[in-house]
C-alpha cells in the first residue's frame, strides 16, 4: 500500500505544478469563445460527463463495483468518502465549424487537461469528507479573419483571443444518515487577452497595419454548495442465495451564488508590422493604458435532479447493478457585467439524461462483467447569443469504468480507468456558424488507505 499511495502522491504532484503547462498547450478555435468568458465546459468529472451531464442526485463509493471517484460539482456527494482517493482526467477535443456566409469548414484539435482532484475521509463514522482541487472552467480561444471595403479600399481583419477561467476548489460533505450537505469554496481566477489585427491591402499607397489589444486578468473568491437525500423504495430478500435486492431513490440540488472578480485591464492601440519571421513589431504606440481597475459581475446558477438505483447485497458484498436519472441545470447569464458592460449572453438551460449498468458484478466470473457501462444524452441552448440569435446544443455520451484490480484481490485499493466519449452539435440552420464537437476524455481514480497507524505487540 506504501507504494500505491506514493504513486499518487507523485501524480498529484506532477498535475499540480503542470496544469498551467498543459493548459498552455491547448489548440482550440472556436469563434464562439468570444463571448462571455468563453467555452464554458464546467469541468464535469469524466463519470458525469460520460451520463449526459448527470451530476446533482449521483454519488458512488458506497459499493463494491464503483470503486471511488470525487463528485466536486455536488459537494454533499463528499461524505461518501471512504478512502482517500485521486482522480485525475485528460480530455482530447475535435470541432467541425462550418459557415453559411462564406461557404466553408474549418476543424481544430487540441488537448487540455480537464481536472485533477484530491478527497479523503476525514471521519468515516460521522460521514465527514474533504477535497480540493483544480480544474479549468472555461477556454478563449479563437482566431477570425474577416475580410472586406472601406473608403473604396480592401481591407482585412484578424480577430483572436486567448485565456480562460480556472478554479482551485477546497470542500467539506456532511452525511446525517440518508441526507448529506456540502460546500465548495476556493478561487476563480484567469485571463481574458483579445486584440484586433487591421491592414489595408492597396497597390498605390502603403498603410501601416494597426493592432488594438486589451488584456484583463481577474480573480475572486467563489461559495457553491449542495444537498444529496437518498432513501430506499423497495427490498427484495432471496433466503435461497442470500441476497437482499435494495432499490434506491436520491434526490440532488447544488448551486452558486453570483460573484464578483476583481479585475486588471491593460489597453495598447498602435500601428505595427510582421517581421521576416513572422512575428509583430510594434511601430508607434498610438494609446496605452495600464492597471484599469475594474470589476467582472459572474451569474449564478442551479441544478437539480433525481437518481434511480438498483443495488444487491450478497456474500461476496454490495454490487450497484444499474443506475438512471434526470438533471436540468440553468445560469443566469443576464447578471454577466464585464467592466459594467453586457455582452451578447443570455439565460441558458440544459436538460440531461443519463444510465449506469454492470452487466454481472455479483457473480465475479468474468472480467467485462465488472465493467460499468454509461450512456447519456443532453440537449439546452448555450449561453452565447450571436447577433441576438440562441445557440440550441444537442449531444450523446457513452463511456465505461474499467476496474485495473478485482475488488477482491486488493481489498484497501480502487483503481478504476474511466473512458468517455462526447458528441454533438452547438447551433441550427438559423445560426451562420455551426460547432460539431467530439471529445474523447480518459480518466483515472486511484483510492488507497493511507496514514495507517503502525501497531506492535
Amino acid at each position: 500500500m506504501r507504494s500505491v499511495s506514493l504513486t499518487m502522491f507523485r501524480f498529484f504532484t506532477v498535475l499540480v505544478f503542470g496544469f498551467p503547462l498543459l493548459t498552455a498547450q491547448a489548440q482550440e478555435n472556436s469563434p464562439y469563445s468570444r463571448y462571455g468568458m468563453g467555452d464554458f465546459f464546467h469541468g464535469q468529472h469524466i463519470i458525469s460527463s460520460s451520463m449526459g451531464g448527470l451530476a446533482a442526485a449521483y454519488a458512488d463509493g458506497t459499493s463494491n463495483n464503483n470503486g471511488q471517484s470525487i463528485n466536486f460539482s455536488n459537494p454533499a456527494a463528499y461524505s461518501n468518502l471512504f478512502m482517500v482517493s485521486f482522480d485525475f482526467s485528460l480530455t482530447v477535443d475535435s470541432r467541425t465549424l462550418r459557415s453559411n456566409d462564406p461557404s466553408g469548414k474549418f476543424v481544430s484539435n487540441y488537448f487540455v487537461p480537464a481536472y485533477f482532484a484530491l478527497g479523503m475521509p476525514l471521519n468515516k463514522k460521522r460521514g465527514i469528507g474533504l477535497a480540493f482541487g483544480l480544474k479549468p472552467l472555461s477556454r478563449i480561444s479563437y482566431s477570425v479573419t474577416e475580410n472586406g471595403r472601406a473608403a473604396g479600399d480592401s481591407i482585412a481583419r484578424l480577430y483572436s483571443g486567448s485565456g480562460g477561467l480556472n478554479q482551485a476548489f477546497i470542500g467539506m460533505g456532511k452525511r446525517w444518515k440518508g441526507l448529506s450537505v456540502g460546500f465548495n469554496t476556493g478561487v476563480n481566477f484567469g485571463r481574458k487577452d483579445i486584440s484586433t489585427m487591421v491592414a489595408f491591402v492597396n497597390d498605390t499607397i502603403a498603410y501601416k497595419q494597426s493592432k488594438s489589444s486589451t488584456v484583463t486578468n481577474f480573480g475572486g473568491l467563489f461559495l457553491s454548495g449542495g444537498t444529496q437525500y437518498e432513501f430506499p423504495i423497495k427490498s427484495i430478500t432471496n433466503l435461497a442465495n442470500k441476497t437482499v435486492v435494495h432499490y434506491f431513490v436520491r434526490l440532488g440540488v447544488s448551486g452558486n451564488l453570483s460573484q464578483s472578480l476583481n479585475a486588471k485591464q491593460n489597453i495598447d492601440r498602435a500601428t505595427v508590422s510582421y517581421t521576416s519571421t513572422g512575428a509583430v513589431t510594434t511601430i508607434d504606440t498610438v494609446f496605452s493604458q495600464s492597471n484599469i481597475k475594474g470589476t467582472i459581475q459572474m451569474p449564478s446558477s442551479y441544478a437539480a435532479g433525481i437518481t434511480f438505483r438498483k443495488a444487491i447485497l450478497a456474500p461476496r458484498g454490495l454490487f450497484d447493478l444499474w443506475s438512471v436519472g434526470a438533471e436540468y441545470t440553468a445560469t443566469k447569464w443576464s447578471q454577466y457585467r464585464f467592466y459594467n458592460q453586457t455582452d451578447q449572453v443570455s439565460d441558458n438551460w440544459q436538460f440531461k439524461l443519463g444510465a449506469q449498468f454492470a452487466p454481472d458484478p455479483v457473480s465475479g466470473n468474468g472480467y467485462w462483467g465488472n465493467v460499468n457501462y454509461r450512456v447519456g444524452f443532453f440537449t439546452g441552448q448555450d449561453y452565447a447569443t450571436p447577433g441576438a440569435k440562441s445557440l440550441k446544443t444537442t449531444g450523446g455520451t457513452m463511456g465505461m469504468g474499467l476496474p485495473i484490480r478485482k475488488w477482491s484481490s486488493y481489498s484497501n485499493q480502487f483503481t478504476i480507468l474511466n473512458l468517455g466519449l462526447q458528441f454533438g452539435k452547438r447551433g441550427t440552420s438559423v445560426n451562420n456558424i455551426t460547432e460539431g464537437f467530439f471529445r474523447l476524455s480518459v480518466g483515472v481514480s486511484l483510492s488507497d488507505i493511507w496514514f495507517i497507524p503502525r501497531k506492535y505487540d
